[in-house]
């Protein structure tokens, strides 16, 4: 944790560089980010640890792209307090899905900030704002930590798919990965597939909101590479567990690159 504290103090950097060297600080810490969840991925025990390190690592982008894009310092105090309260909760968990729950509901809590960034309109804000209050009503009837995963996965694939419309990706791609989610979410037999379902879909919805937002396909070999990587690596898991780890990892990675386009 005390890497995340590092991180988020060399974010405040931004504000104060000059640009050119703003624009070098933010891809350095973009680096940082994958540098982390590559380091801690050699001693994580098992995929459940993977899955959190991976969770944690996507709260560290998206807290960087939420400060990118905020221009006008209109979120920083929201953007904050999800960083705030990743940190106090930590302190109290007990085991890696209940880190990956913490992860992934702060994940969610700062796409709304994305989403609300990138809602110039106001057009999708009550859309944004349901699917916040959605998340604390399955919270409160979740069972277990397992459950929590699922509720956040499943509203990061919601608040991903705001944002996909937003970035005017084509409806009938964000169709097919619906179609995908719900079709997947019939046929899981528990509640650690229903979990890889979500977090499949979301690299999905990265990788299309990526693209998207890469207007000189400058990255698109990049994004092409965590896709292809992704459908290999699942070939070879095993179970639920590995999978999930794979579609957090690849998903930190789609980030990087999206990332890399603001």
């Amino acid at each position: 944790m005390k890497r995340i504290i590092a991180l988020f103090l060399m974010i405040t950097l931004l504000a104060t560089c000059a640009v050119s060297n703003a624009a070098s600080s933010y891809t350095d810490l973009i680096s940082s980010v994958l540098d982390s969840m590559n380091q801690n991925n050699k001693s994580a025990s098992g995929a459940p640890q993977q899955t959190a390190n991976g969770s944690y690592r996507a709260v560290e982008m998206l807290t960087l792209m939420a400060y990118r894009l905020d221009s006008s310092n209109s979120y920083t105090e929201i953007i904050d307090s999800a960083i705030d309260t990743l940190n106090a909760n930590n302190k109290s968990l007990s085991s890696a899905p209940q880190q990956t729950a913490n992860g992934l509901y702060r994940c969610v809590e700062l796409l709304a900030v994305i989403g609300l960034e990138l809602d110039s309109s106001g057009k999708y804000r009550e859309f944004i704002l349901q699917v916040l209050e959605d998340m604390d009503t399955n919270n409160k009837s979740a069972s277990s930590a397992v459950h929590q995963e699922v509720n956040g996965a499943y509203r990061m694939v919601d608040m991903l798919t705001i944002i996909a419309y937003e970035k005017g990706v084509d409806s009938t791609m964000i169709s097919t990965v619906l179609d995908s989610w719900k079709s997947g979410d019939s046929s899981a037999s528990g509640a650690p597939q229903q979990l890889v379902n979500g977090l499949y879909r979301c690299v999905e919805l990265a990788y299309l909101i990526g693209s998207k937002s890469d207007s000189w396909g400058i990255w698109s070999s990049y994004f092409s590479s965590v896709y292809d990587n992704w459908v290999d690596i699942n070939k070879s898991c095993q179970g639920a567990p590995q999978q999930a780890a794979n579609g957090m990892y690849r998903f930190v990675e789609m980030l990087a690159g999206w990332a890399q386009t603001l």
